[in-house]
């Protein structure tokens, strides 16, 4: 399956210390990785948070999709909530291992610019230990 991992595991890649509770990717939104990502929900037996079944139709309308899984808690996010193309994100990604897993982490500017889009309290937060942990940010 192609995905980036953004949110608070790229965050602490990128060299902050922090807690997270859920895993948060963004997949590719082509045919064939959405039926690979059918096929895991199915695998996984996951459900939403609220243990209702789920459908990935939500990731093509552009939404976030939130799944229980037996492993974690994982947000997985829309190709439309990136600051670019999915393979351009993708092509800046660092691969690095979490948990002995190969994934690919999105890039540290890349991750900025989403965090700055969404603007939550937590996103801000980050952005400001993102910048303690680096000096400044692309475009400050």
């Amino acid at each position: 399956m192609r995905y980036v991992v953004v949110g608070g595991l790229a965050v602490i890649r990128h060299g902050v210390v922090r807690g997270t509770k859920d895993v948060d990717i963004a997949v590719a939104m082509d045919d064939d990785n959405l039926a690979q990502l059918e096929q895991l929900v199915e695998r996984w037996h996951a459900t939403n948070p609220d243990g209702a079944p789920l459908r990935t139709a939500t990731l093509v309308a552009g939404g976030m999709l939130a799944l229980r899984t037996p492993h974690c808690l994982v947000d997985i996010l829309s190709e439309q909530l990136l600051p670019a193309s999915f393979d351009d994100v993708r092509a800046r990604a660092d691969v690095k291992r979490i948990d002995g897993v190969e994934a690919a982490i999105c890039s540290f500017d890349d991750l900025v610019a989403m965090k700055r889009a969404t603007g939550r309290g937590t996103d801000l937060v980050d952005l400001e230990r993102l910048r303690d942990a680096h000096g400044e940010l692309p475009d400050d």
